[in-house]
């Protein structure tokens, strides 16, 4: 699978750690229908890696959901908002290091997901990832039957 022009990355440490990551944003959502995981390479130079993980269900308070997603981060710093784009919802992403790379980390949470889209990077990212970070959402997102829709 593609996620744009990025393939699939195997590396199991980040697969293991991503995959840890999504049980717990599936502990964020009621009535759970789906966990989702990947690592892509980066797209440039600038991304060795892209992280994505979600969890489909019943997100009854998005604004407390996505506080709570970044509580899962501590080492994520200066959270601010950003655009949702038209999946809706509410996202935010932030920054902080881990011991090998720059990560800049971009979650929403809507009616029906909690999820996080994470850049790992050899040097700091200039700004937030904004459109690029909607794209790859659009890409991972769709309607779950029995699942509200209207968002």
């Amino acid at each position: 699978m593609r996620l744009g022009n990025r393939s699939q990355l195997s590396n199991r440490p980040l697969i293991f750690k991503l995959a840890a990551d999504a049980e717990q944003l599936g502990r964020l959502v009621e009535d759970k229908r789906d966990v989702a995981l990947n690592v892509y390479n980066g797209e440039t130079d600038a991304d060795y890696a892209v992280l994505v993980s979600a969890a489909a269900g019943v997100v009854r308070d998005e604004e407390a959901t996505l506080s709570r997603a970044f509580e899962l981060f501590p080492r994520i710093g200066e959270i601010r908002a950003v655009p949702p784009g038209p999946l809706g919802g509410v996202a935010s992403c932030g920054r902080g290091r881990d011991d090998e790379y720059h990560v800049t980390m971009c979650a929403w949470a809507d009616r029906i997901s909690v999820g996080t889209v994470t850049f790992l990077s050899p040097e700091e990212r200039l700004g937030p990832p904004g459109d690029e970070f909607i794209a790859i959402r659009s890409q991972l997102e769709f309607p779950i039957p029995g699942l509200p829709s209207d968002q």
